[in-house]
């Protein structure tokens, strides 16, 4: 039975015989994938990162990893800034909203559950794509400081960022 929050798919079916017509109406709800429960989790994700590669916790880190000194960013226009950020949480949201549907196909019902899974393909499919990447990083040595860091760095934002935005999106369903 469908409840109030969902996105609801409707299949309508016209057979026309010759003896009579036929309508059939299948309505699916999906209850995850609501737009403002994958706004509120691009937001949240998108937060994490914010936290994340703040100087409160990683940004040192990071920018030792990419070989950038203090306070020697690279200077970008607004506009590039912006679309940086747009483009951030378009990614974001098409994150949220996988997660979203692998939690309703899935029928997962308890938030335990729901973040153990998405860690765990975080974990299978982030983590060890950010592992390749990180061996086969143009550097002189695979294992070289800079490369870990950047690793360890990105890797971890990804899993707490799925893990936050899988939290999210199970917190604020109708059951």
């Amino acid at each position: 039975m469908p409840t109030a929050s969902g996105t609801v798919i409707i299949i309508h079916i016209v057979f026309t015989t010759e003896l009579l017509p036929v309508e059939i109406y299948y309505t699916y709800m999906i209850p995850f994938f609501t737009p403002l429960t994958i706004i509120i989790a691009t937001i949240a994700g998108f937060s994490v990162g914010f936290l994340w590669y703040s100087p409160f916790l990683f940004r040192k880190m990071w920018m030792k990893g990419q070989g950038i000194a203090e306070g020697k960013l690279p200077k970008r226009t607004i506009y590039e800034s912006a679309l940086i950020q747009i483009y951030s949480f378009i990614a974001h949201g098409a994150i949220a909203s996988v997660i979203a549907i692998m939690l309703e196909l899935l029928s997962i019902t308890s938030l335990t559950v729901a973040i153990a899974l998405s860690l765990l393909l975080a974990f299978g499919l982030i983590v060890t794509t950010r592992f390749i990447d990180m061996i086969y990083a143009p550097r002189e040595k695979y294992y070289d400081t800079q490369s870990q860091i950047i690793f360890l760095v990105g890797s971890g934002y990804y899993l707490a960022s799925i893990a936050v935005m899988t939290v999210v999106i199970f917190m604020c369903t109708v059951r």
